[in-house]
């Protein structure tokens, strides 16, 4: 890629430094700490994310998503924190847990983000279609997957045709109950969701459309509009959020976020601790943080706005809720709770065992 495709209407990112600075101040060394990191980690900012920054300043949430620093060059961290390659059954097909499958269809983002957990493989020009038949083949032949997660990279980063193609195929295949698809093109570069796509969005209803966003600078009247179309074309919203140090710990930013997204239509489904990868670890939040921030939403929040607060377990060993913890002490069959103001109540923990209703559905 060169630097004039950062301003080209066909290919509206910037990619380089150079192509960068024509849009906010970089000096020298800033640049070259671009360039250096560039050798390491992909590089791509739509223009219109890129617009939606505040040149300014240098501590502005969309800004430091989306520009490298010199603090990715640091080793901590891990390539592949998730060690989704000891999960891969084919080299773009994930399997963790019983009955569900992730489908890498794309290698390509409409934005590299700086704290990617892919960072290895998205935007690194490999093609995953090379692996498509081995994948459906494996799909069609296991009954036991009921959900597969679309990703990437992002799955609408992907032609329209081959999407709609995609979906066909998992659609055809009777055990599959779900699909979800997860995407941050329509936070980052909205207009690149066309007509077609929303039709073929209808086509597959009903879709869930899994939406990366982080903080509320990203909630735009374009954002919107393409909720709408989404849910106009049946699709059911819901959203995850990275917890991101400097950019979103902290209670008032994340209750403007997900009552926002449940205003329109969007239910906050996981708040992620940052995954341990490689040239990220500068956005961690303590744990601890995490826990008295969700605290501090469940205590202001309708439970419609309360999104799981979750870690994926470094070393490939899943993903875990993890919140403050209410239930204090027991005491025989007293069980002492604490409410969100922070008084314990004691409720009575006396229920019968239960009897198995004979429904037929445990085998």
């Amino acid at each position: 890629m060169n630097d004039e495709e950062g301003s080209s209407p066909a290919l509206p990112f910037v990619y380089s430094a150079e192509a960068l600075s024509k849009f906010i101040s970089l000096n020298p060394d800033q640049k070259n700490v671009i360039k250096q990191v560039c050798l390491i980690h992909p590089f791509r900012i739509p223009l219109f994310y890129l617009k939606l920054m505040d040149s300014s300043n240098p501590f502005c949430p969309i800004r430091q998503q989306a520009i490298p620093s010199a603090e990715e060059l640091r080793e901590e961290g891990d390539d592949d924190p998730l060690k989704e390659k000891d999960i891969s059954v084919t080299p773009v097909l994930m399997k963790r847990y019983p009955g569900r499958a992730v489908f890498l269809i794309s290698s390509e983002c409409a934005m590299y983000c700086r704290f990617c957990n892919r960072r290895r493989v998205a935007g690194k020009g490999w093609d995953p279609g090379e692996f498509f038949e081995e994948s459906f083949g494996y799909l069609d032949s296991d009954t036991t997957i009921r959900e597969v997660i679309l990703s990437g990279g992002d799955p609408f980063m992907i032609p329209p045709d081959l999407l709609d193609d995609i979906l066909s195929r998992l659609r055809a295949m009777g055990h599959i109950r779900t699909i979800r698809v997860s995407t941050r093109v329509p936070v980052v570069d909205p207009a690149r969701m066309t007509g077609e796509h929303f039709r073929i969005v209808k086509r597959h209803e009903p879709l869930w459309v899994v939406i990366h966003i982080n903080h509320p600078l990203e909630i735009t009247p374009e954002f919107l509009e393409n909720v709408k179309r989404f849910r106009d074309a049946g699709s059911v919203m819901v959203s995850q959020t990275v917890l991101l140090r400097n950019i979103n710990d902290c209670e008032n930013i994340l209750l403007k976020l997900f009552e926002t997204l449940v205003a329109a239509g969007v239910k906050p489904y996981y708040l992620f601790q940052l995954d341990e990868v490689k040239g990220a670890q500068h956005f961690k939040v303590r744990l601890e943080k995490g826990i008295r921030i969700m605290r501090a939403l469940r205590a202001k929040a309708s439970g419609l706005a309360i999104p799981q607060y979750a870690v994926d377990i470094t070393g490939g060993l899943g993903k875990v809720p993890v919140d403050y913890v209410y239930l204090k002490e027991r005491k025989g069959k007293r069980a002492y709770i604490e409410n969100l103001s922070g008084i314990k109540g004691v409720y009575a923990d006396d229920g019968q065992e239960s009897r198995c209703s004979k429904c037929g559905l445990c085998k």
